[in-house]
């Protein structure tokens, strides 16, 4: 029996879907195609999966919950969908990939997905545009915030040197605050990969979180900024 990590492909498009098992089965997982999700309760009775990838077209919202249920806690979905058409009622509980789907970004969300579980955060993940910080005085910068969590990307740092509990500075929000490491991924052409929940060990600390969540800039407001200056 094979024990390589079993992923599901709920695609309907025959080339994506091709696409999607051979970079899964040159991964070394073991990729599990599924025309529709009529199969998935018998799929999980035999041999479990252990990540969803799910064309957003065939699963209606009214399905969802049971969907959720099937797969049990803890095992993530990654919806593929055009920009844009993830209802909230979906989105909340799904990662995100977003079509044209390249094979870094597929093979990333996958990763990230097996590190992270399901998503559960109570408040959105807004990602933003690249803000200088340091992790234990190393640098970093901070990719994506929510009032819960942070993702950041440690450049140059061996993940297996984070700590379970490190300081995390974002100066230019006066930011000093103690992150729990929940995910890391190891190192790839940009650094590593990691994800944290903020401890808001203080007042002042959940005050200045806050304000950095509400209002530094995203990743679309960054490049508009630059595109006009040259305008």
């Amino acid at each position: 029996m094979s024990t390589r990590i079993r992923i599901g492909i709920a695609c309907p498009i025959t080339g994506e879907r091709a696409a999607f098992i051979e970079w899964l089965d040159a991964a070394g997982y073991e990729p599990v195609p599924m025309l529709d999700l009529r199969s998935l309760a018998s799929t999980m009775a035999t041999r479990p999966i252990e990540v969803l990838l799910v064309d957003i077209a065939i699963v209606p919202v009214a399905e969802w919950p049971a969907l959720m249920r099937t797969l049990g806690p803890n095992r993530p979905v990654i919806l593929v969908a055009e920009s844009g058409t993830a209802p909230a009622a979906i989105n909340r509980d799904a990662s995100w990939l977003e079509r044209p789907v390249s094979h870094e970004s597929f093979l990333m969300s996958v990763a990230l997905a097996l590190a992270e579980g399901r998503p559960s955060r109570r408040s959105p993940r807004k990602p933003v545009a690249p803000l200088q910080s340091s992790v234990d005085g190393v640098n970093s910068q901070v990719l994506d915030v929510s009032l819960e969590g942070v993702r950041l990307e440690l450049a140059g740092s061996p993940s297996a040197a984070l700590p379970p509990v490190f300081t995390m500075r974002v100066p230019a929000f006066n930011v000093v605050t103690s992150v729990k490491r929940v995910w890391v991924t190891q190192p790839g052409r940009g650094g590593a990969w990691c994800g944290g929940a903020v401890m808001k060990t203080s007042p002042k600390a959940a005050l200045a979180w806050e304000n950095l969540v509400d209002n530094a800039p995203t990743s679309a407001h960054s490049i508009i900024t630059e595109a006009r200056k040259f305008v």
